[in-house]
């Protein structure tokens, strides 16, 4: 298996996913979001990298979040640009896309990505000057208030305004 994994590996670098995924900086990406694995609870499915990736291969895709994690269950070479091996294990969560999205675009931060890539592209680039961004709308940045948004956010500022409140007070942080 490890042997026809890695022949798998090698086909997928040869693939044009495979060359975006090369060109990518992964490590500099995952700094600059401040990604990291998760400390408490479960371990999470996808790596930092792999969180990323998603985000990269939604649009690639260019599908629904359901959609997605069909192919992503199906194709090896989407797994392995998400730095993910599911073998017989299959994702049965669908939300898990959209949880994702939200936890990137709360600590997305456009310019610093955009450095991180010119750093990496700098050699590629034979006008330096003259490199210019497009004026694309970000996902993070589009924002629609549905009244289940707005309850859950009213609860997480709620919780965090009672949280230090109920430690000053010294009392137990309620349940409901």
């Amino acid at each position: 298996p490890t042997e026809e994994l890695t022949a798998y590996q090698e086909r997928f670098f040869e693939s044009d996913l495979g060359k975006i995924y090369q060109a990518i900086p992964w490590e500099a990406m995952v700094k600059g979001f401040g990604l990291k694995e998760s400390g408490r609870g479960t371990r999470m499915m996808f790596s930092p990298r792999g969180r990323i990736a998603l985000m990269f291969l939604k649009h690639y895709a260019g599908c629904s979040d359901r959609k997605l994690i069909e192919q992503l269950n199906s194709n090896i070479d989407y797994q392995f640009f998400c730095d993910l091996h599911l073998g017989l294990e299959r994702i049965t969560n669908y939300k898990i896309v959209s949880q994702i999205r939200c936890e990137v675009s709360k600590v997305l931060d456009i310019d610093t990505l955009e450095k991180v890539f010119y750093t990496h592209w700098r050699p590629c680039i034979d006008e330096a000057e003259k490199a210019v961004v497009d004026a694309t709308c970000y996902e993070s940045e589009v924002r629609y208030p549905t009244s289940t948004k707005l309850l859950w956010e009213s609860l997480e500022w709620l919780y965090g305004e009672l949280r230090p409140l109920c430690r000053v007070l010294g009392v137990k942080l309620p349940w409901s």
